[in-house]
């Protein structure tokens, strides 16, 4: 019995972790202007936390994967300020590539749905885009970033974890 007399309740093993602070900590890097963190789909541990970032330098390097460097970096930043538990499953590297409203909240629910899409191989697949975004060309960006990410790296790595009916056209 809890100190109030009603039932213990049992604390969960699992730990969730807010994107906001995976995306501090990767922001923490000095060549890391920007980031948006959401969930892609692992066999696993059903989703794991996956970036996109921007960086700070003039010059943007235009692949969508970031050099191996950079990456053990970011991992290593993730997992001393957040734990192992945070470990990341993946970086894509793009400028404009992350939607955000008006008001300046990034739409994480957008980037979601095109990695969620593309673990399906449905790259093409029409998001809902809110009317408050602030450039519908970022949208673009990232899913041709994403793309990108599978053909080089992603596609061997992120499969999903659930099958989709397929779409009658």
């Amino acid at each position: 019995m809890c100190r109030e007399g009603g039932p213990r309740r049992r604390r969960s093993k699992r730990i969730l972790t807010k994107p906001g602070a995976i995306e501090q900590a990767i922001t923490t890097h000095h060549s890391i202007a920007e980031a948006a963190v959401v969930g892609i789909p692992d066999a696993l541990k059903g989703h794991l936390p996956f970036a996109f970032i921007t960086l700070s330098t003039s010059s943007h390097p235009s692949p969508a994967v970031p050099d191996d460097a950079l990456l053990k970096e970011v991992q290593k930043l993730v997992r001393e300020q957040i734990g192992a538990i945070a470990s990341l499953g993946g970086i894509i590297q793009g400028k404009g590539m992350i939607p955000k409203t008006r008001s300046g909240k990034t739409l994480r629910r957008v980037l979601r749905e095109l990695i969620e899409n593309a673990t399906h191989g449905e790259f093409d697949k029409e998001v809902q885009i809110p009317s408050t975004i602030e450039d519908a060309d970022a949208v673009e960006v990232a899913r041709t970033k994403i793309k990108e990410y599978f053909d080089v790296k992603g596609a061997d790595i992120h499969k999903a974890t659930e099958t989709r009916p397929k779409s009658k056209l």
